[in-house]
């Protein structure tokens, strides 16, 4: 009698699903690091109208490159849920900002819904990542 270990091996709709969850992600991200460059004085616009400082259009370009770079790489634990978990506020941020401002809110409302979808479909997909950035103590 053989002893086999049997893999979990997702549903294909679980993978369409986490890879296009994934996709509008990374897409939100690109567009948002882009046009924070592209069309700055704009988009410093609409952060003083939501009433948040404009000196934090460029960096916020910076770390959404950087979680653009996590999330495709899926490499650290750690990292990954810290870059997830700021996405999620950040979107939570520019939801409240756009409704209070009376502004089209669209695409903040679908990247609070794709975050949580891509977050918790990424372990069953892609596997949870084994290693950690910053050591054990983030276990």
């Amino acid at each position: 009698m053989t002893t086999e270990t049997t893999e979990y091996k997702p549903h294909i709709l679980t993978k369409i699903l986490y890879w296009v969850s994934t996709g509008i992600i990374l897409f939100l991200l690109t567009w948002a690091a882009a046009s924070y460059h592209i069309i700055h004085d704009t988009q410093a616009g609409y952060f003083t109208a939501f009433g948040y400082p404009t000196y934090l259009v460029y960096p916020l370009a910076y770390l959404k490159i950087v979680t653009i770079l996590i999330i495709v790489t899926h490499r650290y634990n750690d990292l990954r849920d810290m870059a997830y978990a700021a996405y999620f506020i950040n979107m939570a941020m520019a939801l409240v900002g756009h409704i209070i401002y009376g502004d089209f809110f669209g695409h903040a409302l679908v990247g609070m819904i794709v975050i949580p979808v891509s977050y918790l479909l990424g372990n069953k997909v892609r596997g949870r990542p084994q290693r950690n950035l910053f050591g054990r103590w983030t276990n």
